[in-house]
């Protein structure tokens, strides 16, 4: 793992309370804000559109784990927080409040 995953996830647990309530929407908006990075700019390189990725920020579309990928790869960002995140919206989208952790297998 690299010094800027590590440093994610470190922030993350850091946060706990922040992380509770951060959607994968949420995530994504603060990550491209933190790395000075503009929508259009994020959207070119991961090939959607500017309006897409304003949704997706503003958690008014549903991506799935491939898209998560494409954003942790393009930010050079760990997958982990993102896919949690994403698939706790869903669970949430359902009415069903789970915690979710993920752990890579060996």
């Amino acid at each position: 793992m690299n010094t800027k995953s590590s440093n994610t996830v470190n922030a993350l647990e850091a946060t706990k309370d922040i992380w509770e309530n951060m959607t994968f929407g949420g995530l994504v908006h603060s990550l491209r804000i933190s790395d000075e990075i503009t929508q259009v700019d994020l959207a070119k390189k991961i090939g959607v559109s500017k309006q897409f990725l304003s949704d997706v920020e503003h958690n008014r579309k549903d991506v799935g784990i491939s898209f998560a990928k494409k954003i942790a790869d393009a930010l050079e960002y760990s997958i982990e927080p993102l896919i949690e995140l994403l698939i706790r919206d869903q669970l949430r989208k359902q009415h069903l409040n789970y915690i979710v952790e993920l752990k890579k297998a060996s």
